[in-house]
């Protein structure tokens, strides 16, 4: 069992090592292809790769395998969606990793297969949930900045600019993520894309609902005509205007929050000021089977209760 346990913990190592030396040598890359592109003033006179890089993974057979299994596109979207520069194959290969990881060193440290198992079901989805977190966290950044970014639309579109021409300043002078988003889409309209294409695309890059509203309102216009700039103004009004009732239920489920965070924490606080203070008390929960079973089903239910209250103090607007 040893020696398994050390088989997996260098296979786990080696994977990661893969892994970083992988998205090391394609930072690398696209750093040179830039400067390179930057330093050419001429057109070069060989050939050029102009398709984007479509691979899931450099490994042929987990490219074909993540194509297969069908699940390569939408963690592909959502690290896009994240910001990060990373391959769906690295990503799988680090879920691999730190479960494999974390498996061989809890058997090495105790010599027990539950504790290893369940440890292994926490660090392999890890990568995953980091992922989930930078793809919230830049949402919810689009979200806060675009009324701001649709103010300076309808200012451009008051001006007399096209509408072109005002997601051209949009893209200019808005902060990330909202500047590179809709620069994407004004290249797509250079490049000749069909403009009810344009705004569907810029939907599934990103999903924030305050967006579908600009989408939608747009292309209502678009097929019925009539003042665009006083439609967006008051999109805008209703995006602000839910964004203050947002701020009033945070306000008003605040108490819900920090009631669930008590339960959860006073548990475990009482549990670590017991065995403190009288460890001889408290050591037969940790030492026979039946404490440890009781301890497993206490947290498994505390998380239960955890994701109960988040439910209900989450409402949807």
């Amino acid at each position: 069992m040893i020696l398994l346990s050390l088989v997996l913990l260098a296979a786990a190592v080696a994977i990661g090592v893969f892994v970083a030396l992988i998205q090391t040598g394609s930072t690398r890359r696209e750093l040179e292809g830039r400067l390179g592109r930057a330093s050419r003033h001429l057109a070069p006179s060989g050939p050029r790769d102009v398709e984007r890089d479509q691979r899931l993974s450099v490994m042929p057979w987990l490219d074909r395998a993540l194509r297969d299994l069908r699940l390569g596109e939408r963690l592909e979207l959502m690290l896009y969606q994240a910001g990060m520069q990373m391959r769906v194959g690295a990503l799988v290969l680090l879920m691999a990793s730190g479960a494999l990881g974390a498996y061989s060193l809890t058997m090495l440290l105790t010599h027990r297969i539950v504790p290893a198992l369940m440890l292994m079901a926490l660090a392999g989805p890890a990568p995953y949930a980091y992922v989930a977190h930078r793809r919230a966290r830049r949402m919810k950044a689009f979200a806060a900045q675009f009324p701001d970014s649709l103010e300076l639309l309808v200012s451009s579109l008051k001006a007399g600019l096209s509408f072109s021409a005002a997601m051209q300043i949009v893209a200019e002078e808005s902060p990330e993520p909202v500047r590179g988003e809709f620069a994407i889409a004004v290249e797509e309209q250079a490049l000749g894309l069909e403009f009810r294409e344009t705004m569907r695309n810029l939907t599934r890059r990103v999903e924030v609902l305050d967006l579908r509203f600009f989408v939608t309102a747009v292309l209502l216009q678009r097929d019925t005509g009539g003042n665009l700039a006083e439609v967006l103004h008051n999109t805008a009004t209703l995006i602000r205007e839910r964004f203050r009732v947002l701020g009033d239920i945070k306000t008003f489920t605040a108490q819900g929050r920090m009631t669930g965070a008590i339960l959860v924490c006073l548990p475990v606080a009482i549990a670590l000021f017991t065995y403190s203070l009288t460890p001889d008390y408290f050591r037969p929960v940790l030492e026979s089977h039946t404490g440890r079973l009781l301890l497993w089903g206490a947290g498994g239910l505390q998380i239960l209760g955890m994701v109960v209250i988040r439910r209900i103090v989450d409402i949807k607007v």
